[in-house]
């Protein structure tokens, strides 16, 4: 008769209160083998299809804690494993550091790309897109298109034009109006040097800006502090004080303007050098836009409409016969 004894080793827990169990179960086979719990045993196998511990060499089954936290990361910590596959799991879980080693250099890679973006030779407002620079090209043609054909502002320099326009106003001249009409008396006008001003040193860069008294075909004249357009006398409230000079008459050339400032006596214009080409002007003055306190519109309320009243005038004192 073969009998199985279990008892405890550890003299650590012997106390009176202990009790010992044993038990004889006949077995056919007279081998046997002895199942003894002693922390002292090493060798262990455990078997996943069986829940139950199968031995081959006598030993302690140690509950070791499996590290998870580093081992296990990607595989779900229940317990036991096989050598096999712990070892296999290691060996993924290094890969995939190398794999995060990777991925790390990649990170760093691209901080790297993003530290060289940020410390070029341009600012960051200046990493222009194609699009960006499509914009800006279109907005610069815009412009350009409009200051040629439409619009332009400027700047007054001199008191030529005062009390009219002072020094540092700001106007915009407008183009279009004279693609449709021809230059009228009392229009404000800005325009490049004539030949005679470019003769004695001025340049087309160099624009001035004066009114319109007189177009082509007018007789000008200054007498007695008084101008006189085709032996009629203008009425200007508009200049700073009477012309104390004298202008013989002086009949005004084809496709051309007389033009004088509004300080009459403190303007070079044409009473010193002559009557203006036509083509020479840039455009008409219609709006004054700074200083904030005097903005608004600079076009004379009477227009062109002074040519027929003092066409009416003339034709009054001359009557046909």
């Amino acid at each position: 008769m073969i009998s199985l004894r279990v008892v405890p080793q550890f003299p650590s827990i012997a106390s009176p209160g202990f009790y010992f169990t044993q038990s004889s179960i006949p077995i056919k086979n007279p081998t046997f083998a002895v199942l003894n719990l002693s922390p002292s045993l090493k060798t262990v196998e455990y078997s996943h299809t069986h829940l139950g511990p199968s031995f081959k060499n006598p030993s302690f089954l140690r509950f070791k804690r499996l590290y998870c936290k580093r081992i296990c990361s990607r595989v779900k910590c229940q317990g036991f494993k096989d050598p096999a596959e712990e070892t296999k799991v290691v060996l993924d879980k290094e890969g995939g550091d190398g794999g995060g080693g990777g991925g790390g250099g990649g990170d760093d890679g691209a901080d790297d790309g993003q530290v060289e973006k940020k410390s070029g030779l341009l600012p960051e407002w200046l990493d222009f897109t194609s699009d960006d620079a499509k914009t800006v090209f279109a907005a610069i043609v815009v412009s350009l298109a409009f200051r040629s054909f439409v619009a332009e502002p400027r700047y007054i320099p001199s008191l030529s034009m005062y009390p009219t326009f002072d020094v540092g106003d700001r106007i915009v001249a407008e183009k279009v109006s004279y693609y449709f009409r021809k230059p009228c008396p009392n229009d404000i006008v800005i325009f490049k040097s004539p030949p005679v001003l470019q003769e004695v040193g001025y340049t087309d860069d160099d624009v001035f800006i004066k009114r319109i008294v007189a177009k082509e075909g007018d007789v000008v004249e200054v007498h007695g502090g008084k101008l006189l357009v085709n032996g009629t006398v203008r009425n200007e409230d508009y200049v700073l004080e009477a012309p104390n000079y004298d202008m013989t008459p002086v009949q005004v050339p084809k496709n051309s303007v007389f033009v004088m400032g509004d300080n009459r006596n403190n303007s070079y214009d044409s009473h010193v050098w002559g009557s203006l080409p036509a083509k020479n002007i840039i455009g008409r003055s219609v709006f004054r836009y700074w200083p904030p306190t005097r903005v608004g519109g600079t076009v004379s309320p009477d227009g062109c409409a002074i040519d027929k009243q003092e066409s009416d005038l003339a034709s009054q004192q001359n009557p046909t016969r």
